[in-house]
């Protein structure tokens, strides 16, 4: 008996038919083939048990969306990208039927990615949700709140400021640089704590160990909270957020796949001297050159 085998495609309506050479690659290997649209949440569900690989076709955010998805059924994950940034997809929407090609005959490694649990405590209704890249404890409007954070019941600080991010090492390039924290590598099992805009002489992110419970406990202020950049509820005075370990992603990597450091040059620039820089800029800037005896075209 032959073992039923099945490909998943996690894509926006209207975007079949970009996947449509992906697919007859994926049929032609022996591959049932489903697309998650309307309802991606039941589809994913529905074919767990036969499900290879969850292909994601979007930005970032449709990503990180099939990571929640697809990690608690352990089913690896390829992003191609249609986006803008692209940051987490390894794959260019035009490269997608080679890179199932090569997925099928198995020249592909698995890199894995750690999620985190995230649970809301308190008054109100309870809510619990899984994040790649991050938690965002955030004051509501321009007011100061007051949090504490604890790692294992150890006290990491407490804080007045805008809010704190807790974020994975995959999610350590999204929010929490941007605030000021350090670029990970995602082959780390780490934790960085960001905390947003903080009224202190001294305060800096912490990287800490991914295996530790944090918790961020609201001392005073009113405050949203936010997984992956979708917000799960709000919190004020001794509520809390406690953030635990969540289980693996298994991301699908070619021998050719950019590195870490390759992404950070190519989509931040970074470590990119800034004479060079420059030098690409004013190559980028250049008019176009027109053939001698070619007429320009008339504006008016």
């Amino acid at each position: 008996m032959t073992e039923h085998r099945s490909i998943g495609f996690l894509l926006h309506p209207g975007e079949q038919p970009a996947v449509q050479g992906a697919i007859a690659r994926a049929q032609a290997c022996g591959f049932g083939v489903w697309t998650a649209l309307d309802r991606p949440e039941d589809a994913v569900a529905e074919h767990a048990s036969d499900a290879k690989l969850l292909v994601t076709v979007g930005g970032d955010g449709t990503f990180l969306y099939g990571a929640r998805l697809a990690a608690p059924r352990a089913i690896p994950v390829m992003g191609a990208n249609r986006g803008r940034l692209g940051f987490l997809n390894d794959v260019e929407i035009d490269q997608l039927p080679d890179a199932i090609t090569r997925f099928c005959s198995g020249e592909y490694s698995i890199q894995r990615r750690s999620l985190i649990d995230v649970e809301l405590g308190g008054e109100g209704e309870a809510a619990r949700a899984l994040a790649l890249n991050e938690v965002v404890v955030r004051a509501r409007d321009v007011n100061v709140a007051r949090l504490r954070v604890d790692a294992d019941s150890d006290l990491l600080g407490v804080f007045d400021s805008d809010g704190i991010v807790v974020a994975t090492a995959t999610g350590s390039t999204a929010y929490a640089l941007s605030a000021g924290g350090p670029p990970v590598d995602p082959r780390l099992r780490a934790l960085v704590v960001v905390p947003l805009a903080p009224h202190a002489v001294i305060s800096r992110a912490v990287v800490i160990p991914d295996a530790v419970r944090v918790r961020v406990t609201v001392e005073r202020g009113h405050v949203f909270v936010a997984v992956d950049g979708a917000s799960i509820g709000d919190l004020t005075d001794d509520g809390d957020v406690l953030v635990r370990p969540g289980p693996d992603l298994a991301v699908v990597r070619f021998a050719d796949s950019p590195t870490f450091h390759e992404r950070l040059r190519q989509k931040f620039r970074f470590g990119v001297p800034h004479k060079e820089l420059e030098t690409r800029d004013a190559v980028d800037a250049e008019p176009e050159q027109i053939e001698p005896g070619k007429a320009l075209h008339d504006a008016s």
